[in-house]
């Protein structure tokens, strides 16, 4: 498998703050799965650190069916769309006990949406979950927001650990391994770009099979 396409499923796929995080959302979603509740929760910090895979592994455990996740862009929730939200509170889903929205860069809606987005979270139910992501701090979304969202704050992880996937998931020789991890600044989805390049580089070089059985 390319190294830019795998897409974690479980705590250990993820390196960093991301697996903490990851680890800890697997226990609450059995949790809420068990008792009831909702979540709304946020995962912010820098690019390519995890972020919307770590998301995505918290609404698939809760949701357990794709079918249950609606999962959008920012940019393209609108008070329209937040609107028909709040009227979809009222009715369930026939392939899951639970429903989320997974929001990506909640930061890129805009500022009526997020306010009317306020409103939604104060309304929602029980097996419903709002789980968003955001490359900003904190402090440059609405401050209303803090009071709502669980926060998780995902950071970059060390060049040692994206080396360590590199070499230990995909592969790389460790030399490159530990060139790519320090060139990449943090960014694991940088990284895992860079390992396929150098895989693709390398099938290149292989001597390809002249003719055929004779």
């Amino acid at each position: 498998m390319n190294p830019s396409a795998f897409v974690p499923t479980k705590p250990k796929d993820f390196i960093g703050a991301a697996a903490k995080a990851a680890a800890l959302m697997l226990s609450k979603a059995a949790r809420l799965r068990a008792d009831g509740g909702n979540l709304k929760c946020l995962f912010y910090g820098p690019p390519g650190t995890g972020k919307t895979a770590t998301a995505r592994l918290t609404a698939n455990a809760l949701a357990g069916h794709s079918l249950a996740i609606e999962h959008v862009n920012g940019k393209d929730v609108t008070v329209e769309t937040v609107r028909a939200w709040l009227d979809e509170l009222a009715t369930g889903c026939i392939f899951s006990d639970w429903t989320v929205k997974l929001v990506d860069e909640l930061d890129l809606c805009s500022r009526d949406a997020q306010n009317l987005l306020l409103t939604y979270l104060d309304r929602l139910p029980p097996c419903r979950a709002f789980v968003a992501t955001s490359n900003l701090q904190l402090d440059l979304l609405q401050e209303r927001f803090q009071t709502r969202l669980q926060q998780f704050r995902i950071d970059n992880p060390e060049s040692d650990e994206i080396a360590a996937l590199l070499r230990d998931d995909h592969g790389i020789p460790g030399d490159v391994a530990q060139q790519i991890a320090v060139g990449c600044g943090g960014n694991v989805r940088a990284a895992l770009l860079d390992a396929e390049s150098y895989l693709d580089a390398l099938a290149l070089q292989k001597p390809s099979r002249k003719g055929g059985r004779k």
